[in-house]
């Protein structure tokens, strides 16, 4: 029982840093590509991804598929986005603007 307890602590461990070596090249990777900057939401089967960059960016992807469902442009976009999913609409805001707000089916524009 003791060297159960003592695989399952090691597992535990190794899990832990594998985890922490991940974050960590996830932060340098970020860093190499000019300090890009995303948030997602996972929404009924379908991931929403927001990143900033050169244009920045809106995704819809189908989490089985891993198909891109559509994309919308924000322009240049230097900080991190705020991403909300509701039933309908997308509320994207990026560094104090106002809220961009998306067709959560199309990713178009709502006026």
């Amino acid at each position: 029982m003791a060297v159960l307890l003592g695989l399952v602590l090691i597992a535990g461990v190794i899990a832990w840093v594998g985890a922490a070596q991940l974050e960590k090249n996830n932060r340098a990777s970020q860093e190499a590509q000019g300090g890009e900057h995303s948030a997602a939401v996972l929404s009924e089967g379908v991931l929403y991804k927001a990143r900033s960059g050169d244009p920045g960016v809106v995704v819809a992807q189908d989490v089985g598929s891993g198909k891109e469902l559509w994309r919308a442009e924000l322009g240049s976009v230097t900080s991190k986005p705020v991403l909300l999913v509701g039933e309908e609409l997308i509320e994207v805001q990026i560094a104090g603007t106002p809220w961009m707000t998306l067709e959560r089916s199309t990713g178009e524009p709502v006026e």
